[in-house]
């Protein structure tokens, strides 16, 4: 039975994740207290999963919001049926759209109206973004077509066909009056799929308009082989029966330089590298620190996929000051995607930063359809005088670096072992040479 529910139960799971993802959408969109606050978060799930209309998409069959019921019962969808793509297979979040992260921020995206140019409050039938005065219009279209349905079900109308009351009328764009962002020199206003377009992310505006709006400058990648140019070189790994691989990437990342990438498996596939602070920072434990952890992401068209990052700091005693990691992501399947982890210190004895990340496909297909991750980065940040201030100078730097990781308790696990057991070892051969030369 547990086999047979497995994939609906995979399926819920999704569907849950989505409601807490509207919930907290909603509540930072609005900025106000919601009523079922005073409720426990199972209740207010539960009558969210009432409210709230998902579609599979239909090219990697996850699930995705999609509007409400309300707007689901009227049987409009079948119109737009072929436009019921998520977020990450649709192409219209890429023409415009200027977003640090499309995929995390896909709820603070701020969508046009597709019968018109002013900004949609409202998204029905999967994908069909409205305005408010567009989404009453067609209300008022689909109520008459429900009353004439029932009128035709109680008896009223036996003679006469439904009559389908006429499409959505468009309202043209008026071109260079127009002061809304658009692909060429108008927008595309009607129910094609095409006429749908994102003009901003909420999220990266106001980032934008404060005064953290420019990228702080930070020191060079203290992480080695990030992309997989070396193949596993200088990364642990820590999956038993699968490991991550190398392979040449389909899609150029920003870097013109970086032709590879790393590729998860069936299982979760977990590596790994150590960055040893102390032999990088001047005085790791007075300084004020930021340090920045981050990698590209991509997934596939034919397999979808799971990714996590994860970034542990620990001082001179191997004990845990820090430890942050990202939620279970699906990768986009079409561009790479940032993620970020921040690492804030404060005169703590940071002495060793490791970096993992984890990846694997939703499928279980055996070979190499997991998650993709390239660029892997760890950056102290800062503008050049304060890098120069916090970093030694690359001659001063020890390059020998130890890859290190946890064990299933969450002790760490130093491969620098031999490091420290070569004296012992040498005098222990030295003794029994001298041993056997007495006999």
């Amino acid at each position: 039975l547990q086999y047979l529910t497995k994939k609906m139960n995979v399926l819920r799971e999704k569907v849950d994740a989505l409601v807490r993802e509207q919930l907290r959408i909603e509540g930072e969109n609005n900025n106000t207290k919601d009523e079922d606050e005073e409720e426990s978060s199972s209740l207010v799930e539960n009558s969210r999963r009432n409210k709230y209309a998902f579609y599979l998409c239909k090219s990697c069959k996850d699930p995705y919001f999609g509007g409400t019921i309300e707007c689901a019962d009227v049987n409009e969808e079948d119109v737009y049926e072929n436009d019921q793509l998520c977020p990450s297979c649709s192409t219209a979040t890429q023409p415009t759209l200027q977003c640090r992260n499309p995929l995390q921020h896909r709820g603070f995206h701020v969508w046009k109206c597709r019968y018109c140019c002013l900004p949609a409050q409202f998204v029905c039938y999967g994908t069909v973004h409205f305005c408010s005065s567009c989404h009453d219009r067609n209300s008022k279209r689909v109520a008459l077509r429900i009353e004439q349905q029932q009128q035709q079900q109680r008896g009223r109308r036996k003679n006469k066909s439904v009559v389908e009351p006429p499409l959505l009328e468009p309202i043209p764009c008026r071109g260079n009056e127009c002061t809304f962002p658009k692909v060429s020199t108008y927008h595309l206003n009607g129910p094609s799929s095409s006429c749908e377009q994102v003009y901003y992310c909420i999220l990266c505006s106001s980032s934008n308009n404060s005064n953290e709006s420019n990228e702080i400058p930070g020191s060079r990648n203290l992480l080695k082989n990030p992309s997989g140019a070396d193949g596993l070189r200088g990364w642990k790994q820590y999956s038993q029966n699968v490991s991550w691989k190398v392979e040449e990437s389909d899609i150029p990342s920003d870097d013109d330089n970086t032709t590879t990438n790393f590729v998860s498996s069936f299982q979760w596939c977990i590596m790994g590298q150590s960055v040893p602070l102390h032999k990088f920072l001047r005085r790791p434990s007075s300084a004020r620190i930021r340090i920045e952890a981050s990698a590209k992401i991509m997934g596939r068209t034919d397999c979808p996929c799971w990714f996590r990052m994860e970034v542990i700091l620990l001082d001179r005693h191997n004990t845990i000051l820090v430890r942050k990691k990202t939620s279970q992501l699906v990768p986009p399947v079409d561009y790479w995607e940032t993620t970020t982890l921040n690492v804030d210190l404060d005169g703590e004895e940071a002495h060793e930063l490791i970096m993992m990340v984890y990846g694997k496909d939703q499928n279980f297909w055996q070979g190499s359809y997991g998650s993709k991750v390239t660029n892997c980065s760890v950056r102290v940040l800062g503008s050049p005088e304060e890098i120069e201030s916090l970093l030694l100078p690359l001659e001063e730097e020890n390059p020998n670096q130890a890859v290190v990781g946890l064990n299933g308790r969450g002790n760490i696990l130093h491969t620098r072992f031999w490091d420290l057991a070569t004296p012992f070892l040498v005098l222990l051969f030295a003794w029994l040479l001298s041993y056997q030369s007495e006999r």
